[in-house]
């Protein structure tokens, strides 16, 4: 692993981080979104943050190269349909590299970093959702060993359908 990001856990302290990323990297869907669609606010997904974190089980990690902010990883215990908690499968939730960031490797990085979490805590797979139009993440998922399982979701809060993948830990 490369020495030029510092990645350390979050706390509620980095979640203004976390949401300006959030920002900063939905900023970048313009280029294959429908016309008209705008991601939520700053502000709706600061709210969100706080009352997600870590009150649902959720924990991140936020990337740094010195002073700034690079981006993040967040993952939490995953729910059925009926909101109970599936015991053996995390949630990627969030994995989000800033633009000037792209091609550094730190996308890997925070990928591995979230595999070797879900592991430790005992999950034996991780499941997560992307936005189907968004072919640069789905190409990163794939390379990092995650699977599309061909099924799909709308997301409320993004407006957009979602592919899902899981991947088998070991």
């Amino acid at each position: 692993m490369s020495d030029r990001f510092t990645i350390r856990p979050a706390t509620t302290a980095d979640l203004g981080t976390i949401a300006d990323s959030l920002v900063a990297g939905l900023s970048t869907y313009h280029s294959w979104t429908p016309v008209g669609w705008n991601p939520p606010a700053r502000a709706e997904m600061l709210i969100g943050l706080l009352q997600r974190f870590p009150r649902d089980g959720s924990w991140a990690h936020v990337a740094f190269e010195g002073s700034q902010p690079a981006g993040h990883i967040s993952l939490r215990p995953d729910r059925d349909e009926a909101g109970e908690q599936r015991p053996d499968v995390a949630l990627l939730t969030q994995l989000f590299v800033r633009e000037e960031y792209w091609g550094s490797g730190l996308a890997t990085q925070l990928n591995a970093l979230g595999r070797a979490d879900m592991m430790e805590r005992g999950f034996s797979s991780g499941r997560l959702l992307v936005a189907r139009g968004h072919r640069r993440a789905r190409a990163f998922y794939e390379r990092e060993g995650w699977r599309a399982t061909g099924e799909y979701e709308t997301s409320g809060e993004l407006g957009l359908e979602l592919a899902e993948y899981v991947l088998e830990l070991s």
